[in-house]
């Protein structure tokens, strides 16, 4: 029946012969003794527990397993034909002979190039090492297996890490991050997985607000490639899970089983489990080696993160504190700084210690805490490591058993060998998201997953109110954030905004933020505030937002916090415009004023009565009277408004003018004629007003006598009543009368 099975499954699926005796199954299992059984079998598998099936790739003889474990398999035709179709497209790349390369220009895998290959990830982390040497360091941790038989084999193994390395030395205490990439050669997505994520923190340093601070206040450690020989053998498609040791794990039976299992060789309870956790023989993927940390790749890492055991046996030189007791019985104190983790694929868990024992570890609740959180990032089963079936040997377990850091082993995506598209849409920004989560975290992981998430914060542009300067922070506070349908969630208590100090560092000053619909009572708040900007350096800045839920009761558990930036403008530049008055009239305003740099300003000018204006400059501008539009100012400058008094004419009448020589004089100056016959007079210059005025007569015309009236007085406009009445001589009537003279 089952060769019948194998049989139609190939025809359905149009599969190649390349690896045609790997599946992709599906195995129900009828309860969970039987699921125990048959994931133990293998050291990846998706598990859908409504259906109660087990998925996995195998090969004929471990469909054979399975059916004898007490499930009931069948082929997924569609995921096999993938899974094929990934070997033809990589036997088709590497036959083609041309160098495979990412969209950033990095050596891919062939036909699957959005995988760096170990090259590939060297090289990157050289560039990024060399062009942001402020924030990185490459180090050599020690040699792989084969560059220990031959130094012109192998590689040298290397740790990536990232933080603000000008500050480091002044901060010894901020918490470390560790993380392994594809310690399982064939696992192509960890390595990839870590290599972006330090691209993002280095590359998002400065303009990126969680980018930054994450580098400021976490030390991270990269180990990309932490199995780099066996990850060479994959990258040419074969199945390849564990280091390239012939000599230690020589297997006759087909070479491609060669090598030792390392995420079963670290020496916290190696082989403790007698032959369930790790297997003791060569060609099984699970082979432990001959002897705990046997292989130079699990000394090296040891070595990097714990450093190594005094006599009394606690561990130190390496990156990781050691903090707790080797007794499986005793806690890590809740106060430990710094996470680790191992990445590996492909069966959509967030794990936690211990794998070796059914027994809980000491930390159990906030080890379980921290796992939920992050499977809501990217929606995978959180459990205890040991759920499926028992592991020793193993990374997590050797960690945290060692030196109480909480450790996890996150298994990403669908396939070993998982599609570009995939992982680009889907794998990627799901646990891109879940270890940003944890290195918020990483302060105080035992504690900060135990309260409500901070995210989506956003500040205004600061704006000037009756305070000063100041911007409106938002945020969401979330404690709904876990994958479980166990985990309580609780009502938020406050929430807190800090500028430029984690909420944990000395004097951090809480800003309180307030509930937008009015009270802190959901298990989800939407926050808001305002926050003054007076007395804060022009420049950037950045503002943490932190919430608290109430859980323990009391003042509640803080959470995870985020940043934004808030970029406080240059104090303006002032500049002063003066006015002037030359002469009568007026600018309004009149004192000096000062002005942010390239205002404008408006004064009023008037002049005063019986003034005009005669000039108005000085500072830039325009003038359409009686506004002056002084501006773009860009220096003080002084604006000087220049008023005149009015001039008027100055004259008058006459009567009974009849002959030469009648001269008048304006205020004793040169004499004017008067035409004879004249009815009017009109001096030719004028007067200013205000000014006196007074007319007299220079000269008399012949035989006439001329007298003024209204001659004198002040000049308040043109002035025309000046009357000149003029008669004959007295003489000339004696002489018309017949008297003699």
């Amino acid at each position: 029946m089952r060769k019948t099975l194998l049989t139609l499954a190939i025809a359905a699926a149009g599969v190649t012969v390349a690896h045609a005796d790997e599946w992709f199954v599906e195995a129900h299992f009828p309860d969970q003794a039987a699921l125990v059984r048959g994931a133990a079998l293998f050291q990846h598998v998706i598990v859908d527990t409504e259906r109660q099936v087990l998925r996995v790739d195998t090969d004929d003889e471990g469909i054979r397993q399975l059916e004898e474990a007490g499930l009931t398999v069948s082929i997924d035709a569609a995921d096999t034909a993938r899974m094929r179709s990934f070997y033809a497209t990589i036997r088709d790349a590497i036959d083609a002979r041309t160098p495979q390369f990412t969209d950033g220009g990095y050596p891919g895998i062939p036909g699957y190039t959005c995988y760096r290959t170990v090259e590939g990830t060297y090289q990157t982390m050289d560039d990024l090492a060399a062009v942001h040497a402020d924030l990185v360091e490459v180090h050599s941790i020690g040699p792989s297996w084969r560059k220990t038989q031959n130094s012109a084999q192998g590689y040298e193994m290397r740790a990536l890490r990232v933080t603000n390395l000008a500050t480091a030395a002044a901060d010894p205490n901020r918490p470390k991050m560790v993380v392994f990439g594809s310690i399982h050669a064939r696992e192509y997505t960890p390595a990839e997985l870590l290599t972006r994520m330090a691209e993002w923190l280095v590359q998002g340093y400065g303009t990126d607000p969680e980018a930054t601070w994450l580098v400021d206040h976490v030390d991270f450690r990269f180990v990309l490639q932490a199995n780099p020989d066996g990850r060479k053998k994959a990258e040419t498609g074969l199945s390849w899970r564990k280091n390239a040791d012939t000599a230690n794990g020589n297997c006759t039976q087909n070479a491609n089983w060669a090598g030792i299992d390392l995420n079963r060789n670290f020496p916290f309870h190696w082989n403790i489990t007698n032959g369930q956790g790790s297997s003791g023989s060569k060609c099984d993927e699970t082979y432990r080696g001959p002897t705990a940390a046997s292989e130079p790749e699990t000394q090296n890492l040891v070595a990097y993160v714990a450093g190594t055991p005094g006599t009394s046996g606690a561990y130190s030189g390496g990156v990781l504190p050691d903090r707790r007791p080797d007794d499986v019985s005793v806690a890590s104190p809740d106060d430990y700084a710094g996470l680790f983790f191992d990445i590996h694929s492909y069966s959509q868990l967030v794990l936690w210690p211990w794998g070796d024992t059914t027994n809980a570890a000491p930390n159990r609740t906030p080890l379980q805490t921290l796992g939920r959180r992050l499977a809501w990032f990217n929606n995978y089963t959180p459990e205890q490591s040991d759920s499926l079936y028992p592991t020793d040997g193993a990374t997590d377990d050797n960690f945290y058993g060692t030196l109480g850091v909480p450790a996890y082993t996150i298994e990403l995506g669908v396939q070993f060998f998982e599609s570009c598209s995939t992982f680009t849409s889907t794998t990627y920004p799901k646990n891109f998201a879940a270890l940003r989560y944890a290195a918020r975290a990483a302060a105080a992981p035992f504690r900060l997953p135990g309260g409500p998430d901070a995210y989506g914060i956003t500040a205004s542009a600061p704006a000037t109110g009756a305070g000063g300067p100041y911007t409106t922070i938002s945020a969401t506070i979330d404690d709904q954030r876990y994958k479980s349908g166990t985990q309580t969630s609780f009502p938020i208590r406050a929430a807190n905004a800090y500028i430029d100090r984690l909420p944990w560092e000395p004097g951090a000053a809480p800003i309180a933020l307030a509930a937008v619909d009015g009270a802190f009572n959901g298990t989800t708040e939407t926050v808001r505030g305002d926050l003054g900007l007076t007395g804060l350096a022009p420049g950037r800045h950045i503002v943490y937002v932190q919430g608290i839920n109430t859980l323990g009761g009391g003042n509640g558990t803080p959470g995870t916090p985020n940043a934004v930036f808030v970029d406080v403008p240059d104090a303006p530049q002032m500049v002063t415009a003066t006015p002037q008055v030359v002469g009568i009239g007026s600018i309004d305003p009149s004192m000096p004023q000062s002005v942010t740099l390239g205002s404008t300003l408006p004064f009023t000018v008037t002049p005063g009565i019986g003034q005009h204006i005669e000039n108005v400059g000085g500072c830039p501008g325009t003038f359409t009277a009686p506004i002056y539009s002084a501006g773009p100012l860009v220096s003080d400058c002084t604006l000087t408004a220049a008023f005149a008094p009015d001039e008027f004419a100055i004259g008058g009448t006459v009567d009974g003018l009849s002959g030469n020589g009648l001269t008048l004089s304006l205020n004793g100056g040169s004499p004017e004629s008067v035409a004879p016959d004249a009815t009017s007079f009109a001096f030719a210059g004028t007067l200013p007003y205000g000014s006196a005025y007074e007319v007299t007569i220079m000269a008399q015309p012949a035989s006439q006598a001329c007298t003024v009236s209204n001659g004198s007085g002040t000049v308040e406009a043109a002035v025309t009543d000046i009357a000149v009445y003029c008669a004959p001589d007295a003489s000339d009537i004696i002489f018309r009368d017949g008297f003699e003279p």
